[in-house]
């Protein structure tokens, strides 16, 4: 598979996680247009949605534009860097680099801010053993009074929270800037 055909690929498997569906159903399609438009204010139409995911058989080259809207619509600036973020589909690990905090050099109390895109912020109270409380939580599903497990944050860097409990619910296992990393990692 090509470069281009990767990153586009990509780009409806991650615009399919955002909105909860496989793209399989019309239903599925109208959601897709629903969050689009929720998150650009900007409308694709239904038949340009259904060719790019090449329902029922339906293809075409998508225009520039619509990729940028769907790129737009996960955080993204454009589609050129949405590819330029994916563009070395060659490696499989990197070691993390750039600005981050360690929990273990962290103490009893102490806050940190966390930031992601699109427009994503928590700050967090350090508790003890590897253990986190939400304090504050702006365009997040992370809630106040939640708690999470977690060993690092890193700037650019996707961060893996462990044990969430969010109110009565618990989650093993939940990713936060998963499009681009965090984008700011600030002990306050």
């Amino acid at each position: 598979m090509d470069t281009d055909q990767t990153h586009l690929q990509t780009l409806k498997r991650l615009v399919c996680e955002a909105t909860g569906c496989e793209a399989l159903t019309p239903g599925d399609f109208y959601s897709i247009m629903a969050f689009v438009e929720g998150r650009t204010h900007e409308v694709i139409g239904l038949t340009t949605i259904k060719r790019l995911w090449q329902y029922g058989g339906m293809q075409s080259s998508p225009r520039r534009a619509t990729l940028n809207v769907l790129a737009r619509a996960i955080g993204y600036r454009n589609y050129g860097d949405f590819c330029e973020h994916y563009a070395d589909t060659d490696s499989a690990s990197d070691p993390v680099l750039g600005e981050g905090v360690k929990v273990s050099d962290l103490g009893l109390g102490d806050h940190l801010e966390l930031r992601w895109n699109p427009g994503r912020d928590i700050l967090v109270e350090y508790l003890g053993n590897s253990t986190f409380r939400v304090l504050h939580s702006e365009a997040s599903k992370l809630a106040v009074g939640d708690t999470f497990q977690a060993a690092f944050f890193a700037v650019g860097h996707p961060a893996m929270l462990a044990n969430v409990i969010h109110g009565e619910s618990s989650w093993p296992l939940y990713e936060i800037g998963q499009h681009g990393g965090l984008t700011l990692v600030r002990r306050i």
